[in-house]
């Protein structure tokens, strides 16, 4: 029998939404590997293709919390068609630079800051919208139907990229990625938000203050700070791993093609554990669970960096694209579950922040050392100081869960936050 989570996609207005937010995706995904394979095309440098990544991410290291105090003050759909819609330019202009021939490594640079500021706005609104889209009760059920999505199209958008720029180059795929936005943007404008809650005192006259009210909610909480820090460690030393997989898919000789499948990997494991979270329904109450599926990611990536064979590597990357689903699936419901409503977007924002905000740092970290040690090396030992980091933060973990035997504190991994009388068992 079919959870709820399946029956979300029977309502017409839910399908609207995410068929145009999947086609969006589809197009993003196809976007960032023909850009990552341009950029070495054009200059066979690994801290180039960093560079990239920064370009794409340093903005929202500097935005997202405010694009989260933008998601609770104004109307997040607009925001959204806003946002969407001005991505369609970027991903049209290197398009067009793409087919005449005129692409360079700087102007990649400069259009991959612009698309950083979109999405630093776009993000924390695109998340909080969910909860105007369905009932709170299906919430729970509607992330994991938007991982199982997203994860979707990061499965079929790397292979479809990988033979469309090795029949057509990339130019293709920067248009493709063009409409895929304004299908986003026509799916924003039909659908219906009949829960959408209009909270008269959610707005102050000073965005600075919100801004504050969503910070210290965040410092507050012994629990959220520590699944922050977790996210933190992931994202500085082992998602920054994406920008060099066409270092790795030379050296392994296997070319755009090559480069798609690896990416494909990644998606079909991410796939594959979305959908075993959206089959569950809802999250295993294991305290150790989440931790675990981070430093499983970790360590499916140091053994990716020490493959020899090319199979190895491919069974690697899908282990890790299953193991990051489920370790950030578990973070983000957690906060999800424990913030009030009205500061949703500011939380989804610093989440942000931590997720894809540190990744300019991450992927600055893991350039250097691959232009000096080479990129397996230094996968190798930014994972090994992920595994460490994770490792440490358990150890704290089972400290907080003897403590909170005698209920005076919080586990890392609990499924509430205490004095929250507002959080919601999913």
């Amino acid at each position: 029998m079919l959870n709820s989570s399946f029956t979300l996609m029977r309502d017409g207005n839910c399908r609207i939404f995410w068929t145009g937010q999947g086609i969006s995706w589809l197009g993003s995904v196809m976007q960032s590997v023909a850009q990552g394979w341009l950029v070495w095309s054009l200059t066979k440098s690994p801290a180039q293709l960093a560079l990239a990544a920064i370009m794409l991410s340093l903005p929202v290291l500097l935005f997202s919390v405010p694009g989260g105090v933008a998601a609770d003050r104004f109307d997040k759909r607009a925001l959204l068609v806003i946002t969407q819609g001005g991505s369609l330019l970027p991903a049209l202009f290197l398009g067009v630079l793409a087919a005449r021939g005129e692409a360079t490594a700087p102007a990649i640079m400069s259009i991959a800051l612009c698309q950083g500021i979109l999405n630093a706005f776009e993000v924390p609104a695109r998340q909080a919208l969910l909860a105007e889209l369905v009932p709170r009760a299906s919430l729970g059920q509607a992330v994991a139907v938007n991982a199982v999505i997203f994860n979707a199209t990061r499965l079929l958008g790397p292979a479809a990229a990988g033979c469309i720029i090795a029949s057509f180059g990339t130019a293709p795929c920067f248009f493709l990625n063009a409409l895929s936005y304004l299908a986003g943007v026509v799916a924003l404008v039909l659908v219906r938000l009949p829960y959408r809650v209009k909270d008269p005192q959610r707005r102050h006259p000073l965005a600075l203050v919100e801004l504050r009210e969503g910070v210290r909610y965040v410092v507050a909480g012994e629990a959220t700070r520590q699944r922050l820090i977790s996210v933190l460690l992931v994202s500085l030393f082992a998602i920054p791993f994406v920008p060099l997989l066409p270092v790795f898919a030379d050296s392994f000789r296997a070319g755009p093609q090559g480069l798609g499948l690896m990416s494909a990997c990644v998606g079909s494991g991410s796939l594959l554990a979305a959908l075993g979270l959206v089959y569950c329904d809802r999250l295993p109450r294991s305290h150790s669970d989440g931790a675990a599926a981070g430093t499983l990611f970790a360590l499916a990536l140091l053994l990716f960096s020490r493959a020899t064979g090319y199979l190895v590597a491919l069974a690697a990357l899908a282990v890790a694209g299953g193991a990051v689903v489920v370790f950030l699936a578990r973070v983000n419901w957690a906060l999800q579950q424990g913030c009030p409503d009205r500061l949703r977007g500011r939380v989804m924002g610093v989440y942000t922040l931590t997720l894809l905000g540190m990744a300019p740092l991450g992927s600055a970290l893991v350039g250097w050392l691959a232009s000096r040690l080479g990129a397996s090396s230094a996968l190798t030992l930014t994972s090994a100081l992920c595994v460490a980091g994770l490792s440490l933060l358990q150890v704290k973990a089972r400290q907080a869960r003897s403590a909170a035997a005698t209920g005076s504190r919080v586990s890392l991994w609990s499924g509430r936050i205490a004095g929250n009388d507002r959080a919601r068992d999913w």
